[in-house]
């Protein structure tokens, strides 16, 4: 199966769609017969973030035979992952267990992909068991402290130590420090150390590690700000243009309980939609 390259105009109506131009989505119709499996996986995530899982997972099934059309293999997961999440919240367990099977002998007969073969597997036993974990080696779900944290003055004086140039000031220093002591920390130094880097440049799994603290101190609306300002970051957004809405959330365990509740759910959705001026190729 070859990888599909989209066009230019292709990839601008998926940024329209992006930034929550809805009218764009009637634009995908134009490139239906040339690229009948990227418009339905474009139209599923935008149902999937609209709870319409009927026709979110409807859309997937005519997928997942041709998700080798993409490059990046985190969009063939993320897909299979919310599928599992539709059919689970549908009650189409066995359906969908049926379809990995079948997906699984055309794996194995055309190309064997051990990965994916494998990740088939993991989502039909979270489907036998009726579970949405997926990330049963997450060591943020269920996060809990290290039996005997350090404090963050401990961990800065080791980092100090390491290397005597280092500053406390020095926002990269201060990110070395946030994840140390989400490492080896206490969950309230690692947000107040979080919300002190907040404004430079981090990587998607701070926000990440933050959110799962943020849930441990029982602080449930400081978590969902965290999301939203994942969402906002579009450091989700790196897997192609057809990435519309913020699908890696469905695969963190602590992310998708906000996309299960209509509420927490607006929010994200509002903040992902929104036009950052990010420089399209």
């Amino acid at each position: 199966m070859e990888i599909v390259k989209l066009p230019k105009k292709f990839r601008e109506v998926c940024y329209q769609i992006m930034d929550g131009n809805d009218e764009a989505l009637n634009a995908l119709e134009t490139f239906q017969m040339k690229y009948p499996h990227q418009v339905a996986a474009v139209k599923a995530e935008v149902a999937y973030f609209n709870l319409d899982y009927e026709q979110a997972l409807d859309l997937d099934l005519t997928v997942l035979p041709w998700l080798e059309e993409w490059y990046y293999a985190n969009v063939s997961d993320e897909h299979m992952t919310a599928m599992t999440v539709a059919a689970i919240k549908l009650h189409r367990e066995q359906e969908l267990i049926d379809v990995f099977v079948q997906e699984q002998q055309r794996i194995r007969a055309e190309n064997g992909r051990p990965q994916r073969d494998r990740f088939c597997d993991i989502l039909m036993d979270c489907l036998q068991r009726g579970v949405m974990s997926f990330s049963d080696n997450d060591r943020n779900y269920p996060y809990h402290e290290p039996e005997d944290p350090q404090t963050k003055e401990q961990l800065w004086a080791k980092l100090a130590d390491q290397n005597k140039k280092l500053s406390p000031d020095d926002p990269d220093a201060r990110r070395k420090l946030y994840n140390y002591c989400c490492m080896f920390g206490t969950a309230r130094d690692a947000v107040d150390l979080f919300e002190k880097i907040l404004g430079v440049p981090i990587a998607e799994s701070s926000y990440r590690d933050a959110i799962a603290r943020y849930l441990y101190l029982g602080d449930r609306e400081k978590a969902l700000q965290t999301a939203e300002r994942l969402a906002t970051s579009r450091l989700w957004a790196v897997a192609g243009p057809t990435q519309v809405r913020p699908m890696s959330f469905f695969g963190d365990p602590n992310l998708r309980e906000f996309l299960l509740e209509p509420e927490s759910l607006r929010r994200i959705r509002e903040a992902a939609l929104i036009d950052n001026g990010l420089t399209r190729k």
